[in-house]
């Protein structure tokens, strides 16, 4: 019985490692062709602009259509990609000094424009004492991508999002704790589904679970990336606003 035993957990762990290398095979062959895509969008948006021909408003649009889907389909191998490292514990970290004041506004550029679309109002806060962060630049971007993302789709026409970014009034000297939080005005989410909303492919129950689209990946990635970085994010949520906040520690 304990020879099947163990043959039964080798299986198991074959079959695990299979999996893995099934999903960076997968998520590289497939990432690698629309990566090609994006850039002979880029590139034909470029010769488009030269010409102010009578089509130029239709080639526009199909264009921007290309490309949003190009982005969306990246977005997702990309999270696919990450959440299977972090599984497998081969996640890379390089923390490097992060200048915020530089940093953030160059963070929130793609944003920018689809904050407009929908008529909301953006909000930018860097606490006075937090000018240079040591930490991954690569998961701090991606940490608040997905947060942005979030809010952006469901904070509805002329709502507000603010992102502020400050020490843990409990930091110390050695061991500092920055704080990452990324709120939204007009939509509340049970008490319920709070320690849920972080599970992979979950979808706060609205009456329409595709209504908003998106896999329900974002959030279970930032989850992953906070804990792998020796954080932690939660959500509050009531009175009409949500509020995610990241907590990770660097050294001072």
């Amino acid at each position: 019985m304990e020879e099947i035993s163990e043959r039964q957990v080798e299986e198991l762990e074959h079959l695990n490692q299979l999996k893995d290398d099934f999903l960076s095979t997968v998520s590289h062959e497939l990432r690698s062709p629309i990566t090609k895509i994006k850039m002979a969008t880029q590139m034909l948006k470029l010769l488009v602009q030269k010409d102010e021909g009578s089509e130029k408003a239709k080639v526009d649009h199909y264009l921007l259509i290309l490309e949003q889907e190009c982005d969306r389909e990246i977005n997702l191998l990309n999270n696919f990609l990450d959440l299977q490292q972090l599984d497998a514990g081969n996640y890379s970290v390089n923390p490097t000094p992060v200048h915020l004041q530089e940093a953030m506004p160059q963070m929130i550029q793609p944003f920018l424009q689809d904050i407009a679309n929908q008529q909301q109002t953006l909000q930018l806060d860097i606490a006075a004492n937090l000018s240079v962060l040591i930490v991954d630049q690569i998961s701090l971007e991606r940490i608040l991508a997905e947060l942005l993302t979030n809010a952006c789709k469901f904070t509805p026409i002329g709502g507000t999002i603010a992102v502020r970014l400050s020490w843990n009034l409990t930091s110390t000297q050695s061991l500092k704790i920055f704080q990452l939080k990324v709120t939204n005005s007009g939509v509340d989410i049970p008490v319920s589904e709070w320690d849920r909303i972080f599970d992979r492919f979950y979808r706060v129950a609205d009456g329409d679970r595709w209504k908003h689209g998106g896999t329900g990946l974002g959030l279970t990635l930032v989850k992953k990336l906070a804990e792998h970085l020796g954080g932690a994010i939660w959500v509050e949520s009531g009175s009409g606003q949500t509020c995610f906040t990241v907590e990770i520690p660097v050294n001072g």
